[in-house]
């Protein structure tokens, strides 16, 4: 089996791909997930000040992993490269990103849970931070 990138995957790796497969939880993509989930990627304070090309760059590196191979495994790599004081944060701005229609789908809340369940978050830390997220989005 050939090393797909797992261990070359970095923090900021990491984050991107939560948001990808965040993006693509429903089995498609709104506009307005596309447009959030560039906004969050740029008011990240982790991204804010970087080069354009370089996090362009990241970006596509995980889209084509994910697409090669599934975003179970790349999410399971990344976590594992978050920071566990940072995963908390990973795991709100998927919820940011897959709340900002205002509607959770079956698929989108099975992979939040999922979600949490990789970065190590209990079920009462995820839920509160699903309940801001919510009440951040009703507005």
């Amino acid at each position: 089996m050939t090393d797909p990138g797992f261990d070359a995957l970095e923090t900021d790796d990491a984050f991107i791909a939560v948001l990808l497969a965040a993006m693509d939880a429903s089995g498609h993509v709104s506009a307005a997930e596309a447009e959030r989930a560039h906004h969050i990627i740029w008011s990240m304070r982790r991204f804010r000040h970087r080069d354009g090309d370089v996090v362009n760059r990241r970006i596509e590196r995980m889209r084509v992993l994910i697409g090669d191979e599934g975003a179970s495994p790349v999410l399971a790599a990344g976590a594992a490269k978050i920071p566990p004081p940072l995963r908390p944060a990973a795991f709100a701005v998927a919820a940011d990103l897959v709340l900002v229609d205002g509607r959770m789908e079956r698929a989108e809340s099975q992979f939040l849970r999922e979600l949490a369940k990789t970065l190590g978050l209990d079920a009462p830390t995820a839920e509160r931070i699903l309940d801001v997220i919510r009440i951040k989005n009703s507005a």
